[in-house]
């Protein structure tokens, strides 16, 4: 039976060999987490570049949404669709409301076939 553990060989390490385990394990966990902070900090700054490209590719859409959402306020207060004016002052004015019923005269009324009755 072959094993890749030999007894004779597993005994208690002496003091030398655990301090020098231990600063190699501190070591390695120190430049772990420097070579993390280095990863997030190049990642950081992509990421922030990317944002910034992001944003200046798509400064000329906002403008074009504020100046429409600008005209829509106009146009809910009576203005002009295309210019984005408004007609005057509306304070003051009179809103209808109401329903409209559509009366065809006799004469004029179609029959079921289409023809003019």
């Amino acid at each position: 039976m072959n094993t890749n553990f030999d007894p004779r060989r597993g005994g208690p390490q002496g003091v030398i060999a655990q301090v020098v385990a231990v600063i190699v394990g501190v070591l390695a966990l120190g430049a772990a987490f420097m070579f993390s902070l280095v990863v997030f900090a190049v990642v950081a700054v992509a990421g922030l570049g990317f944002w910034l490209y992001f944003w200046w590719k798509t400064r000329a859409v906002r403008k074009a949404l504020r100046e429409q959402m600008e005209a829509a306020r106009g146009m809910s207060s009576g203005g002009d669709f295309k210019t984005g004016q408004t007609s005057g002052p509306q304070a003051g004015g009179d809103i209808i409301e109401g329903e409209s019923v559509r009366v065809v005269e006799p004469d004029k009324r179609l029959d079921e076939r289409g023809n003019r009755g």
